[in-house]
């Protein structure tokens, strides 16, 4: 279950649903520059003055879709870390799952956001702080029951995880780039972490 909840001033979640639709498309199609609410109004259906009723402002409403991808992603994660894989399971069902959601999602105009929005990237970091403890968690339960080698941290594995995460969120032209280039460096990562001792 999400703990990630929309700003929006509405009850309709249909409506809500149609606004962050139309949004992403006009993102994904036009970067973040090359839209105005104007055009989101008309492309979800209802006047500028309902959208403003609504949502507070265009940034507003950009960092709002950016939160809904990232929670995404780290609701699916926190779903595997709890589901009670063993370690070397949980890895692979991450990385596909990864893999799966960047496939759909703007990912392509994430560095163009972030670059907008510097200081995006410390609120997400601060955001997902729960969620960061459970991946080191279940990293140092992969290292206590050997499944790991012992001479990474869990804290050095968690901070390549995201330095990985936030590098192709930045510099990637496309939502496939972005995923096979993840899931190529989750792989490196991970099975260069493997003790295949104990395997």
């Amino acid at each position: 279950m999400s703990t990630w909840y929309t700003k929006m001033k509405t009850k309709n979640k249909a409506l809500e649903e149609r606004i962050f639709k139309n949004t992403e498309a006009l993102i994904s199609r036009n970067g973040i520059k090359g839209w105005n609410m104007n055009d989101l109004a008309s492309h979800a259906g209802i006047t500028k003055r309902t959208l403003y009723k609504i949502i507070e402002s265009k940034e507003q409403l950009i960092r709002e879709i950016v939160f809904k991808n990232i929670f995404e992603i780290r609701d699916k994660i926190s779903e595997i870390i709890k589901g009670g894989d063993d370690v070397l399971s949980g890895i692979d069902h991450i990385i596909t799952t990864i893999t799966e959601l960047l496939r759909n999602n703007i990912i392509n105009r994430y560095g163009e956001i972030l670059n907008e929005f510097p200081d995006l990237e410390a609120e997400i970091v601060k955001e997902n702080a729960i969620f960061f403890s459970q991946l080191r968690d279940f990293l140092s339960k992969g290292i206590e029951d050997g499944y790991l080698v012992k001479d990474l941290t869990p804290d050095f594995m968690y901070r390549t995880f995201l330095a990985n995460l936030f590098y192709f969120i930045k510099y990637s032209r496309t939502q496939e780039e972005a995923a096979d280039n993840m899931a190529l460096a989750l792989r490196c990562m991970f099975r260069g972490s493997i003790n295949y001792e104990r395997k």
